[in-house]
């Protein structure tokens, strides 16, 4: 195989590594950890989606400092790919290229920011999610997933939740928005 040939298949495999990355940690979300210590030892407890708290591993002979890095692992791989997605555009920036968008075509290449539209669909349809509306925003009962996506349009004054892929003043309401809810779910602890 040529050298050209070769770092071509190594940047789609590089790239299919960084969509899965990416995807686990949509998968995990919001991957609030607690490093917690009981008479059993140390673990580490999650919280669910009706904010309920679970014991997601427990440790038998691992040092503070892997502890440490086990429980800050979401919050690293999210810094992580925020660095990644800094460089890239700023990549893009010195070769004079426009910035990229997310669109409802095909998927998005592995250094495109996140797809918020799908990201906020399926918060719609997390039960915790409905409460925090119900709780901060108002969001009246029944709390169904219509509702709920009624609601999150209404708070980011869009008519579509495909607008908060378009960048600008939507998406960064998406974000103040994802941010209040997960500062709600560790309230509710």
């Amino acid at each position: 195989m040529n050298a050209p040939a070769a770092i071509s298949d190594r940047r789609l495999a590089d790239a299919a590594k960084l969509r899965a990355i990416r995807t686990a940690m949509a998968d995990i979300a919001p991957a609030d950890w607690t490093r917690v210590h009981g008479e059993g030892g140390a673990f580490i407890e999650a919280r669910g989606e009706m904010g309920e708290l679970f014991v997601l591993l427990r440790f038998d002979a691992a040092t503070p400092d892997e502890i440490a890095f086990v429980c800050n692992a979401p919050d690293t791989v999210r810094f992580l790919l925020r660095l990644l997605d800094e460089a890239f555009g700023t990549i893009r920036a010195l070769r004079g290229e426009p910035p990229r968008r997310n669109t409802a075509k095909g998927e998005p290449a592995a250094s495109e920011p996140k797809n918020y539209a799908a990201e906020c669909g399926m918060k719609c349809q997390e039960p915790a999610f409905k409460v925090f509306l119900e709780e901060r925003h108002g969001l009246e009962r029944p709390l169904t997933d219509d509702r709920a996506a009624q609601k999150v349009r209404s708070i980011l004054g869009v008519t579509s939740r495909k607008e908060i892929n378009e960048g600008g003043r939507a998406s960064e309401a998406w974000k103040a928005l994802r941010t209040d809810f997960a500062a709600w779910l560790k309230e509710q602890r």
